[in-house]
């Protein structure tokens, strides 16, 4: 519940409390439901008021909404820390998994980890020589999104990258059959060019 001010100046939410006017009629009632529903705990009922000192009943609809879309979904955002991102040992596709599981039981559907953030994350963890994390990251988009040329590619970007040139023209091949990416087309043709001159 967002609560603008619409108080006379020297006049707070405890003072309002004892005004008897029509003009403060709605404040009065809004602090009547917010002690309501503070008292029954047994409710169960997510709730949160915020009372904008700086903003009247137009502008206050505008942060009101942003703040409340922050509450109601504050289940949402992922955090991942620098110190994780940097630690080979830390599981960042289990946290991904985990994550969205939570999401996904909160929103009474399935939502999964997005294609893009997925595969940013492994090529981060490529650059920075976490083989495994960035193994387990393409593998990931490869499950969850198995009709997209893109993690197949990028999933024979990390074969290429760590010299296992079999899966990655088997990755880049089906990449092909997905989608005609130039550039997926470009790395398999050098990379059955160098399979054909080394024989």
């Amino acid at each position: 519940m967002a609560m603008a001010n619409r108080l006379e100046r020297g006049v707070d939410t405890l003072s309002v409390q004892k005004d008897t006017s029509n003009t403060t009629s709605l404040i009065r009632s809004n602090i009547a439901i917010i002690k309501e529903l503070t008292r029954n705990k047994k409710n169960e009922l997510r709730f949160k008021y915020k009372f904008y000192e700086d903003d009247n009943h137009s502008s206050v609809r505008l942060i009101g909404e942003y703040d409340a879309l922050r509450f109601v979904y504050d289940f949402y955002k992922l955090k991942i820390y620098d110190s994780e991102l940097q630690d080979p040992k830390f599981n960042l596709e289990s946290l991904l998994t985990t994550h969205y599981k939570r999401v996904s039981e909160q929103m009474g559907y399935t939502i999964k980890p997005s294609e893009s953030q997925v595969n940013n994350l492994g090529y981060q963890m490529l650059r920075t020589k976490q083989f495994k994390k960035s193994e387990a990251l393409f593998k990931l988009n490869v499950v969850n999104n198995p009709s997209s040329a893109n993690c197949y590619d990028s999933l024979g970007d990390f074969y290429l990258e760590t010299g296992s040139k079999t899966k990655a023209i088997e990755n880049f091949k089906k990449a092909l059959t997905l989608q005609v990416i130039p550039e997926t087309k470009v790395k398999l043709e050098a990379l059955l060019n160098d399979k054909k001159n080394s024989k």
